[in-house]
C-alpha cells in the first residue's frame, strides 16, 4: 500500500485531474440523462461546453504516453461525449421510428439504457488507457516469461582490481588458460561468462584475470561454458 501511494504521488497531477474529470463527467451525465434537457437550451449549452473542455484536458494528460493508450483513450472519450449528448438530442425523436421497413419505439428507457451503456464503456476505456500508460505491469500475467537480460542480474560482476578483505591471496590467471583450445576459439562470441570464485558465481569479462582456484561454470550435460553472447542471445 505504501508503494502504491508513493507511485500515485509521482503521477498525481495528471492522474488526479483525470479522476476529477471522470467524476465531473459522471455528474453531468447523470443530470442530463435524468432531466433530458433540451438540446437548444442554455443549460445544455453550458454542460456541452464544459464536457468538451474536460474531455480535451483529459486527452492532453495522456497524449504523450504512447500510441496505444492514446488510441484507447480516444475511443473512450468519444463514447463519453456520446453518452452525454445523445439523451438531449434523442429527446426530439421519441416515439415510433421506421427504418428499412421495420418499426420500433424510441422511449425514455431505451435512450437512458443506451446512454448509460456508452458512459460505462467510455469510463472503462479511459481506466484501461490509464493502466496501459502509467502501470502496464498490472496487465502482465503471473507466469510471464522473464526477459533474458534479467536472468543475469542475480550474478554480481567481477572486478579483478578488487579483492575481498580477509580472503586468502592467490595468483591470478587469465580466463583463456582455464579453457580448452576449442573453447578459446569460441570465446570471442561472449560478452561475459559465469565463473565460481570463492563459492560465488560472478559475471566475468572474457579476458579478465581470476584466482587460480576459480571454476568455470558449465552446462551439466554438454559441459559447455555458460555466458552471455555479444549479439543478444545465449551462447
Amino acid at each position: 500500500m505504501i508503494y502504491g501511494l508513493s507511485w500515485f504521488r509521482c503521477h498525481d497531477k495528471s492522474l488526479k485531474f483525470t479522476i476529477f474529470g471522470m467524476l465531473l463527467l459522471t455528474i453531468i451525465h447523470t443530470y442530463l440523462s435524468i432531466s433530458f434537457v433540451e438540446f437548444n437550451s442554455k443549460v445544455f449549452g453550458f454542460f456541452h461546453i464544459m464536457t468538451i473542455v474536460v474531455l480535451i484536458l483529459m486527452f492532453l494528460s495522456i497524449v504523450f504516453k504512447g500510441i496505444v493508450p492514446v488510441a484507447i483513450s480516444c475511443l473512450g472519450l468519444v463514447l463519453l461525449y456520446g453518452s452525454i449528448v445523445i439523451p438531449s438530442i434523442a429527446i426530439d425523436s421519441m416515439g415510433p421510428i421506421y427504418y428499412k421497413a421495420s418499426m420500433g419505439n424510441l422511449n425514455f428507457d431505451s435512450i437512458s439504457r443506451g446512454s448509460h451503456g456508452f458512459f460505462l464503456l467510455g469510463i472503462s476505456m479511459i481506466v484501461f488507457s490509464i493502466i496501459v500508460a502509467y502501470k502496464p505491469s498490472i496487465l502482465y500475467i503471473k507466469n510471464r516469461p522473464i526477459p533474458a537480460e534479467d536472468l543475469w542480474t542475480e550474478y554480481p560482476k567481477w572486478d579483478e582490481k578488487m579483492q575481498f578483505a580477509g580472503t586468502r591471496m592467490e595468483s591470478l590467471i587469465r580466463i583463456p588458460l582455464l579453457l580448452s583450445d576449442a573453447e578459446k576459439y569460441l570465446l570471442w562470441r561472449y560478452e561475459f561468462i559465469l565463473v565460481i570464485i570463492y563459492d560465488t558465481v560472478y559475471q566475468v569479462p572474457i579476458y579478465s584475470c581470476i584466482p587460480e582456484s576459480s571454476i568455470i561454470l558449465r552446462e551439466p550435460k554438454s559441459h559447455k561454458i555458460i555466458g552471455y553472447s555479444k549479439y543478444g542471445y545465449f551462447a
